[in-house]
């Protein structure tokens, strides 16, 4: 392989990567959904601690995330069959927010999991809050990640408004006023950019 042979193929990868940066970003639709989702579950919780809805004597929490948990795997099953036709699924960029939404999400499993644990185990009520002021934590890494990787910089202002609704849930864990702020923040750090990204996808390949 001459010299301008490799500086060709070189030129090739290069071109490649570029494309693969700033491909449009395809995965707005889960953001909506679970931004939606959680706003909508947040404001019922709030509800629910302030006696405006009767909690059947607690049974209705239980309800209401199990509730949350099958219509978010519905919608993400039936999602994941639109992005499919989408073109540039399969770049770098999107492939790596793709990822990184599974990993933050699979870290809010995991904290879920041990809190209810907790509640249960060390008869603690409240360890359940500290579910929400973890997730918007996690929900920031991909955020920015992606924004540092692609040219779809603006992600990063979502990052950082997502670490600091992160730290006001922290400082006021078992304030019931929490759940209303998360409600809107679920709006503004996940549905909010999702819908701008859906707004940027491309047309459904055919």
């Amino acid at each position: 392989m001459t010299k301008e042979e490799l500086a060709q193929d070189l030129a090739y990868v290069r071109t490649l990567a570029e494309e693969g940066r700033h491909a449009p970003l395809v995965g707005g639709s889960f953001l909506v959904l679970w931004g939606v989702l959680l706003g909508v579950a947040y404001t019922l919780q709030w509800l629910l601690l302030q006696d405006i809805l009767d909690d059947g004597g607690g049974v209705a929490y239980g309800w209401l995330w199990i509730g949350y948990g099958g219509l978010g795997l519905l919608g993400v099953l039936w999602l994941a069959r639109r992005v499919r036709r989408k073109p540039g699924t399969a770049s770098i960029v999107n492939r790596v927010d793709r990822l990184l939404w599974r990993t933050a999400g699979m870290g809010i499993g995991v904290v879920s999991v041990a809190c209810i644990i907790r509640m249960f185990v060390a008869h603690d009520e409240f360890a359940p809050n500290a579910i929400m002021a973890t997730a918007f934590a996690l929900f920031a890494v991909p955020l920015g990640t992606t924004a540092a990787i692609s040219n779809h910089s603006w992600l990063y202002w979502y990052s950082m408004l997502s670490f600091a609704v992160s730290a006001v849930l922290w400082i006021n864990l078992n304030e019931p006023w929490a759940y209303l702020l998360a409600a809107v923040a679920s709006l503004v750090v996940l549905a909010l950019p999702g819908a701008i990204m859906m707004r940027r996808e491309p047309s459904d390949v055919v």
